[in-house]
């Protein structure tokens, strides 16, 4: 096998274990799935559906329930980046662009920035599925543990 095709696959073996631990966990209430990678861009996209208990006040999803968005496609990014460690989230930073409503299909695309010993650096954009209108951006450093 080669590199292209090792990545690939720990993408898909690290996205099924991180998503799907059965502990009822954060990570696992968000419902994201791998819809796709690219071993030469370097990224990594997962698919969200919003969720009932993510809306606010007025209706909307609340902006915790995104950055939770984001902390999780890059948190298991940035674990099977470390390599043989995991890692943990050292700042994040998450821009507001456009509101997302209840019931939209999310696509979330992660760009692995630096893979570096002791921090992972990553971007991503949130669009929406259907219109790929850009909803919200992020960026942040994770450290591998």
């Amino acid at each position: 096998m080669d590199k292209k095709q090792a990545w690939i696959q720990l993408v898909r073996e690290k996205s099924a274990h991180y998503l799907n631990l059965g502990d009822g966990g954060f990570d696992e209430k968000m419902r994201a799935h791998l819809i796709a990678c690219d071993y030469e861009e370097q990224t990594v996209t997962y698919a969200f559906t919003t969720q009932r208990w993510q809306i606010n006040e007025k209706g909307g999803i609340h902006g915790g329930a995104i950055a939770g968005m984001f902390d999780t496609a890059f948190g298991v990014v940035a674990n099977f980046t470390a390599g043989e460690n995991e890692a943990t989230t050292t700042d994040m930073t998450v821009s507001f662009l456009r509101g997302v409503e209840y019931g939209m299909e999310l696509h979330l695309k992660v760009y692995i920035v630096k893979a570096g010993r002791s921090l992972i650096r990553q971007r991503a954009e949130l669009t929406d599925a259907s219109t790929g209108k850009l909803l919200a951006t992020a960026s942040g450093s994770w450290m591998p543990l």
